[in-house]
């Protein structure tokens, strides 16, 4: 019973990758690499996260940092879904540049109706 359950598990992680190839992967990280790859949210820190960045889903390039320390203003929270995607909270509101404004939820972009940028 515990195989067919692993192997249900492997198989399940691999169709939803596919099917929900847009999302957000968590990679950690201790330093950001030098170009950042589309779809991925990079946590730094080993043991626990205090920062993420990722590029803006906008299309426009720019990197996003979000702060994960708690004594840190403002701050972002992080949690997982059962199938490990990522989901910040509260939304990401870019003030400058494309004012992209959205809610990272299960890994997938949720956009705000008052967008005012179009990728």
């Amino acid at each position: 019973m515990k195989r067919i359950q692993v192997l249900w598990g492997t198989v399940r992680r691999t169709v939803l990758h596919w099917i929900h190839r847009d999302r957000l992967i968590t990679q950690p990280t201790e330093e950001l690499p030098e170009s950042l790859q589309s779809r991925r949210l990079y946590l730094l820190g080993a043991d626990a996260p205090w920062s993420a960045a990722f590029v803006c889903p906008c299309g426009c390039r720019e990197v996003i940092h979000v702060s994960l320390l708690q004594d840190d203003s403002p701050r972002w929270t992080i949690s997982f879904d059962r199938d490990g995607y990522p989901s910040l909270s509260p939304s990401v509101w870019r003030t400058k540049g494309c004012r992209s404004h959205f809610f990272l939820r299960s890994g997938a972009i949720v956009w705000c109706q008052n967008r005012t940028h179009s990728a």
